[in-house]
């Protein structure tokens, strides 16, 4: 009985992360190139076979009963979040300085912990001439940045930036902007600003030939709809949860009453 109560306890906590990831998604309904997170549920038993395969703990072990036990066993929990790179529906704004990337790949920002990686192709120049993400205001990376540490400079008389990514300063190419992909987008992890990191030594690759929409602007690729209805079935699935653990709390008093009766 009060491996039930576990269970349903257990159940209660996924679903309360399944809001306040689907409340999360929905605040940023109108971020630009915002990606939304979801988690997957697994119980312990995944856990202990992921365990026992890397580590190996030993069956029937002293080392092993520590680990996990039964009453855990089937206890569902959060596994991980995950993250929808999917790409969002293209907004038009008719700025010069709004891009969008076609296909896949990430635009660089210089951050002051290093380079991260973004869809959000809001740009600006600030005092200093320099291309900038508009909001955050870290460095647009280019290629010269790879060869020389150079950031992306706008100063001339006329300046354009082509969909091809190239920078153009009186009719001279002075850089091109960096687009770099990965082929594992798991190891990508939020750092705010709309942006990711990679961790795990995972590397990105420079993508040569790309294009970018200019005037444009990739949005969340959240449906509001989907969002609201998996939000009302985690909403009643915790409730639902809820209501057998008062039952079985119901049971479980009702057994030491008399037991205790018998005992007197």
């Amino acid at each position: 009985m009060f491996s039930g109560v576990y269970d349903a306890a257990g159940a209660m906590v996924v679903q309360m992360q399944r809001v306040n990831n689907i409340t999360n998604n929905i605040a940023n309904n109108n971020t630009v190139g915002f990606k939304k997170e979801g988690i997957n549920a697994s119980t312990w038993s995944r856990v202990w076979g992921e365990a026992n395969a890397q580590l190996p703990i030993p069956n029937n072990t002293k080392q092993a009963e520590n680990f996990i036990n039964e009453t855990k066993n089937s206890t569902p929990h959060m596994d991980k979040s995950y993250i929808d790179f999917s790409k969002g529906a293209l907004k038009y704004t008719g700025n010069k300085l709004d891009f969008s990337i076609e296909d896949k790949g990430f635009f660089l920002v210089l951050t002051p912990k290093g380079i991260a990686y973004t869809r959000d192709g809001q740009f600006s120049i600030d005092k200093d001439g320099t291309l900038v993400q508009r909001g955050s205001g870290y460095p647009i990376v280019g290629e010269n940045y790879f060869r020389n540490g150079k950031l992306i400079k706008l100063n001339g008389i006329k300046n354009s930036i082509n969909e091809d990514g190239s920078i153009m300063v009186d009719k001279n190419q002075v850089d091109k902007i960096a687009i770099y992909d990965f082929k594992n987008y798991a190891n990508l992890k939020k750092v705010g600003n709309n942006a990711f990191i990679a961790e795990k030594n995972s590397k990105g690759k420079a993508v040569n030939n790309y294009t970018l929409k200019k005037g444009y602007l990739e949005m969340t690729n959240i449906s509001i709809v989907k969002e609201m209805v998996s939000l009302i079935d985690a909403q009643r699935s915790f409730e639902r949860y809820q209501k057998v653990i008062d039952a079985l709390g119901n049971d479980i008093a009702s057994d030491v009453v008399k037991t205790l009766g018998k005992v007197s």
